[in-house]
């Protein structure tokens, strides 16, 4: 659609995002706290109800003030476009119901597969759509967009319905209203915030561009920032909001201090290996990226559209670990019933970003950059004022060691990338060296082994999803868990001092060595039994030698595992 039709398309998401979220916002993630909170009560019955019929009064005035509101962003055109998407509100709102109730009971599957699916039928109608009407008018493509937007939300709605009807609700007690709203609430609020912002955005952006440049030039301006380089640096912030789902439901439920801390530890790990190389990748090789992504596809008679692209992924790129780490301490706070705190720190965090909006978008030099510095300024803000009130710092969570084993693996990472991109500058080059780049990563990942056991098993055992991706195959190589962190483990279980469970496996470890020194046998229930198995004298052949020898009686200690034992270990 090129930057004016992915300028014009950016005007209307804003305002649609703003309505889903008026009606849904957090409210997967605030049901999934409420759900884990009072071990899997029922709240579908009450949220489902009152959240419609929220989205059908949003979706009415949508409607019917289309036509004011695009007056209102000057594009008449894309009134059509409000009307189609106002029956998506109300199908969004109810999804998110369910994903909340199953993100709770840490079924995680149905919400991953409806999401695929959601993107799928988004793209591939999209893009067919868009293929064909693009040949008629700009305005019939973001149409066609529009129109994939409710197909896919309708589908995904359906795949959840079905896993809902085929999982029979267990403990189905009722919730009140208001115990259940105490929960939801500040969680929603946070959550509208940023669409609050990016609705803001859409009014103010384009017209105060509009001072220093034509109005075709602030839409193509504004759509390249919105459009081409949010959408990459979205990209990797889905995986750290994915990990904020998973993330609230386990804080929130029962479970020792420590063992929440390890598991946050845990996430922001996950987070900053996966962000870490694409930061480095947006910042040193925007141009290779956007010239794969849309070569030639923003070009303008007032100015390089390619060159403002390279520009605004390189500095948005530094807003990338910040959001991330944003969204898993707000999640940490949120589930410490912490719950006006990360609306303060919000608040304050889009005060600075509106500030230097006002302040610098009237300025020529500046011009769009400004939105992108005050988005980047706005995420640090937030996270390091969650930060502070989660009484956590970074270096509290991450250890020395993970640092700088992630710092090696992405020098190692961008060695790669650069010497591969030395042999050409074609697409094909490009995306040969970040896949050979992401191939080292991944190895170098591996040969470090930058998660600890304990970092492991949670992922395992906590975050199953993870196992299925390509990162987590790689990392979850089999290891042996030697006596310091069997105490590790230990003192995640019981809460006693390190030294306390040093203290009771060695002593556990004696009575069993004296058992068997005496020839007795030491027998656990649902474990396995300690025995001590005579060997007698035998004749042995000596490959080495060639010589026959007796081998003398001997005791040797064994263990044979119980039946349960087998079959948890099958």
């Amino acid at each position: 659609m090129g930057g004016v039709g992915i300028g014009i398309y950016q005007l209307i998401f804003p305002v649609y995002s703003l309505c889903v979220v008026l009606t849904t916002s957090g409210l997967p993630l605030a049901i999934s706290k409420v759900v884990a909170k009072h071990e899997g009560k029922n709240v579908i019955k009450n949220c489902l109800g009152f959240t419609c019929l929220i989205a059908l009064l949003l979706s009415t005035i949508l409607f019917i003030s289309s036509g004011a509101l695009a007056k209102l962003q000057g594009e008449q055109k894309i009134a059509i476009c409000y009307a189609i998407l106002s029956p998506s509100i109300i199908v969004v709102s109810a999804s998110s119901v369910f994903k909340g109730y199953f993100q709770g009971r840490r079924q995680f599957v149905p919400s991953a597969l409806s999401n695929i699916i959601e993107q799928f039928i988004k793209f591939v109608v999209g893009l067919i759509l868009t293929l064909i009407l693009i040949k008629q008018s700009v305005i019939l493509a973001i149409i066609g967009a529009v129109v994939a937007i409710d197909v896919s939300e309708v589908v995904s709605f359906l795949v959840l319905v079905c896993f809902y009807r085929n999982k029979p609700v267990q403990n189905d007690k009722n919730l009140s209203i208001s115990a259940l709203f105490k929960d939801i609430l500040p969680i929603m609020l946070t959550n509208v915030i940023l669409p609050l912002a990016m609705f803001a955005d859409s009014l103010l952006v384009v017209n105060l561009l509009g001072m220093n440049f034509s109005k075709q030039t602030a839409v193509a301006m504004y759509g390249i920032e919105t459009g081409a380089v949010s959408s990459l640096i979205n990209l990797p912030t889905i995986f750290s909001f994915a990990i904020a789902s998973v993330l609230m439901p386990m804080l929130a439920g029962k479970g020792n201090d420590f063992n929440k801390t390890h598991t946050l530890s845990v996430a922001i790990k996950i987070v900053l290996t996966i962000t870490v190389p694409c930061v480095i990748c947006f910042v040193f090789i925007p141009n290779r990226i956007i010239d794969v992504l849309y070569a030639g596809r923003f070009v303008f008679e007032d100015f390089d559209g390619m060159i403002l692209a390279y520009r605004l992924l390189a500095i948005s790129a530094f807003g990338i670990v910040f959001l991330t780490l944003n969204q898993l301490f707000s999640s940490a706070l949120q589930a410490q019933e912490k719950r006006l705190t990360t609306i303060r720190n919000l608040l304050v965090a889009v005060t600075f970003k509106f500030i230097i909006e006002i302040v610098f978008l009237q300025t020529k030099e500046v011009n769009i950059f400004a939105l992108t510095i005050a988005n980047v300024v706005c995420y640090a803000t937030s996270m390091l004022l969650n930060e502070m009130s989660l009484k956590k710092s970074l270096c509290m969570l991450v250890d020395f060691a993970f640092i700088s084993k992630l710092l090696l693996c992405n020098v190692l990472m961008f060695l790669t990338l650069l010497g591969t991109l030395y042999a050409g500058t074609s697409a094909w080059v490009t995306l040969a060296g970040l896949m050979l780049a992401g191939i080292v990563y991944l190895g170098s990942l591996s040969l470090t082994k930058i998660f600890t056991r304990r970092d492991l098993a949670m992922i395992k055992y906590k975050i199953k999803w993870l196992k299925f991706s390509c990162v987590a195959i790689i990392l979850l190589e089999v290891e042996i868990m030697n006596k310091s962190e069997c105490v590790d483990e230990v003192f995640d279980k019981t809460g006693l001092t390190k030294k306390d469970c040093k203290l009771c496996l060695d002593a556990i470890l004696d009575v069993i060595k004296d058992a068997l020194s005496n020839g007795e046998s030491v027998t656990l229930s649902n474990f396995g039994k300690f025995k001590v198995n005579n060997v007698k004298a035998k004749s042995m052949y000596s490959f080495k030698t060639g010589a026959t020898y007796v081998a003398k009686a001997r005791k040797t200690p064994c263990f044979k595992a119980s039946d349960n034992l087998k079959q948890i270990v099958k």
